[in-house]
């Protein structure tokens, strides 16, 4: 967790670094999703399909859990110390991005709990893929609306 500062520069250094590494972790979690599904078209062995399904989950889960008990409550403190309204959007964003949690569990709930894959796998796949995207897409209108227009504000602060 990052140093909690009073000063917003301070809490803005700290929730990059934690930015730089949890947007790792998403690179990490998007090559996991894309060698089950590259694996699924080559008709892989069950044991090697089961063996990257759990790796995929075991990223989903620590990915969410970052975001949700540490990336988001971090990005909000830093709203707060920057007091300028972006508290709004967090607001406004965070309840989105919690209702795609629900159909990503469902997924890694489904996927860890059997080695038996069937013919669903591809289907599941897919949602899994585009409830990701959306939210991604969410974490980035965060991000951009409340550390960018923060970093905005940093910088136009040293150049004046």
């Amino acid at each position: 967790m990052p140093h909690r500062s009073e000063d917003p520069r301070e809490q803005f250094e700290a929730v990059e670094r934690l930015l730089t590494a949890w947007l790792k972790e998403r690179r990490a979690l998007l090559t996991h999703y894309t060698a089950v599904v590259v694996a699924l078209d080559g008709e892989p062995s069950p044991a090697s399909l089961h063996r990257r399904q759990l790796d995929l989950c075991s990223l989903l889960v620590d990915y969410i859990s970052a975001g949700h008990f540490e990336v988001f409550h971090e990005l909000v403190e830093e709203a707060e110390r920057f007091n300028d309204g972006s508290c709004n959007l967090a607001a406004e964003l965070i309840p989105a991005i919690s209702d795609t949690t629900e159909v990503i569990l469902a997924y890694e709930e489904k996927y860890t709990g059997t080695s038996r894959i069937d013919e669903t796998v591809t289907r599941d796949l897919s949602a899994l893929g585009e409830m990701l995207e959306l939210r991604f897409e969410l974490e980035d209108r965060l991000i951009a609306g409340l550390h960018n227009r923060h970093r905005r504000q940093i910088a136009t602060a040293r150049s004046a």
